[in-house]
């Protein structure tokens, strides 16, 4: 009895797990690639969904912020704002988060798109409306992706499901791995003459391996962001991991007034004058900190690498997250996220990402054409394999 090639037999046991995981998570590893690929371009595909409201109408400078909170609390008597997200480019237009009643419990968030210049609301759409409408199509997408719209248990089964598509890209790395004395252009090599079960077999192993990094890092990164308290936890051993600062409630003299959150804006520009405010988070009731959001050229964030705290009465820096402040620890935990969505490397990697969403749809269709095809044959092979094995 012949024995069998060194290595054989491992080679074998990672070709089944390959084999089977695209068998039998096929269509998932599908859903979260071609989710994925979508949301590299979230906001283009938002404004392209829904123009009017992401296109200003009005021409002329941009109102300040404390000039279009007025404008909501007095025209549209929109008084629970949350956060606003200033435009970054001339004709686009204020974001703005907001509550819609005056209880926080018993309100739903909504988010309202104001035209810059006029100050006039262009549309609003509720934030927790389950629908995929093209109103609520990206958000609730964003949420198919990241948690199967059932919250913690779905992200769960996302996390898992990532670490299968991560196994199930290293397997198929180990398979594709040329053996002793094979060329090297067999990695990538295709057939474009052959049968098409052949090409399909030359597609799945060539665009595999040339996309295999980009979505290992996709697969691996985004299961750290599922599991991202257990990650901090670990990478706090090592490095420290500071959480976002909860501040103590600033509490002021009974004539105290919060200053004009454009005047605020103004101390925020002068405190980081290389940077630009994106976005503006304020707190409840004014007695924290409000949280300014800020970008300058090179940032991996798409809104910005620089995080500061202000307080509301006397305009002071309360606390900073920006690369100056941050440890080794929290600029890894600060990096997960644009190596996930792709902005950590800017246009290219936008583009990287967006092929290695879209790699499982080729890449599951094509394995299992090939291995459907070849089911015949390896039965066949196993059937002569037990008929040796018995004269023997």
């Amino acid at each position: 009895m012949r024995a069998g090639r060194p290595g054989a037999r491992p080679l074998t046991r990672w070709r089944q797990v390959h084999r089977w995981l695209g068998v039998g998570l096929g269509l998932w590893f599908m859903a979260v690639g071609l989710t994925g690929a979508l949301l590299v371009w979230r906001d283009e595909l938002d404004a392209w969904l829904n123009p009017q409201w992401f296109r200003a109408v009005a021409s002329g400078p941009a109102l300040d912020v404390q000039a279009l909170a007025d404008k909501l609390r007095d025209e549209q008597g929109l008084t629970r704002i949350e956060r606003i997200r200033l435009p970054r480019a001339p004709g686009e237009v204020f974001r703005v988060q907001l509550r819609a009643g005056a209880s926080r419990v018993e309100s739903g968030r909504l988010e309202a798109f104001v035209d810059p210049a006029s100050g006039a609301l262009l549309g609003t759409r509720s934030l927790e409306k389950v629908s995929f409408a093209r109103e609520h199509a990206l958000r609730n997408l964003y949420e198919l992706h990241r948690n199967l719209l059932l919250g913690e248990p779905g992200s769960n089964v996302v996390g898992i499901a990532g670490l299968l598509l991560m196994t199930s890209a290293v397997s198929g790395l180990v398979v594709a791995w040329p053996r002793a004395g094979a060329h090297w252009r067999r990695l990538v090599g295709v057939s474009w003459r052959a049968n098409a079960t052949r090409l399909l077999f030359d597609l799945h192993r060539s665009w595999g391996v040339l996309i295999a990094l980009v979505l290992l890092l996709a697969t691996a990164t985004g299961a750290t962001l599922v599991y991202l308290n257990y990650v901090r936890d670990l990478v706090s051993r090592v490095s420290r991991v500071e959480p976002i600062p909860v501040l103590p409630f600033l509490r002021a003299g009974r004539d105290a007034a919060a200053l004009d959150l454009g005047e605020l804006q103004e101390r925020v520009q002068a405190a980081f004058p290389t940077h630009r405010v994106v976005e503006l988070r304020l707190p409840e009731r004014g007695l924290t900190g409000v949280t300014f959001q800020l970008h300058r050229a090179g940032d991996v964030h798409r809104l910005g690498d620089t995080i500061a705290w202000f307080h509301p009465f006397s305009g002071e820096l309360l606390a900073e997250r920006s690369a100056r402040t941050r440890s080794a620890g929290e600029s890894f935990m600060h990096w997960l996220l644009p190596l996930h969505v792709g902005s950590a490397f800017g246009s290219a990697g936008l583009v990287a990402m967006c092929l290695a969403g879209l790699s499982p749809l080729l890449l599951v269709c094509s394995g299992l054409w090939v291995w459907w095809r070849k089911r015949p044959g390896e039965r066949l092979a196993r059937e002569r394999a037990a008929q040796r094995a018995q004269q023997h």
